[in-house]
């Protein structure tokens, strides 16, 4: 059993520096990513103990699909914090949630001051603050 979820844990790691990696370079996160996570998430509540809530990974999805609608936040990083979240207990989404906006506060400033960046890009690579508020969660289950 123990195999089996630190296989799953290692393909949703490799999974989303992937993400990481395109959302830089190309500021993009492909469907690819939230699919590999999710199919990954579902095998792994299948086959390990994890009490994922269902209710708020669904909040999640609405919540980031208005947001991007409105171009608030892009819809690569709604999914990607959606499929993460079907791999998170539900007691350690709230933590989820905080490390990420936290970690992406801090990104948003140092892309604010830093001279080479201001001005630069137009939009902030998300996936880097969700993947690092998900990989600092994962250290606490």
């Amino acid at each position: 059993m123990m195999v089996i979820t630190g296989i799953g844990y290692s393909i949703i790691i490799c999974t989303i520096l992937y993400g990481i990696y395109t959302d830089i370079k190309f500021r993009k996160i492909y469907n690819s990513v939230p699919l590999i996570i999710i199919a990954v998430s579902l095998f792994l509540n299948v086959f390990s103990d994890i009490n994922v809530s269902y209710v708020s990974a669904s909040l999640i999805l609405i919540v980031g699909f208005v947001l991007s609608v409105f171009n608030i936040w892009g819809a690569g990083d709604a999914k990607l914090c959606f499929a993460l979240s079907l791999s998170i207990p539900g007691v350690n989404l709230p933590a989820f949630l905080l490390l990420t906006s936290v970690i992406g506060g801090v990104m948003a400033i140092l892309m604010l001051i830093t001279p080479r960046l201001y001005g630069k890009y137009k939009t902030l690579p998300y996936g880097i603050a969700i993947g690092c508020g998900y990989f600092m969660n994962l250290l606490t289950f």
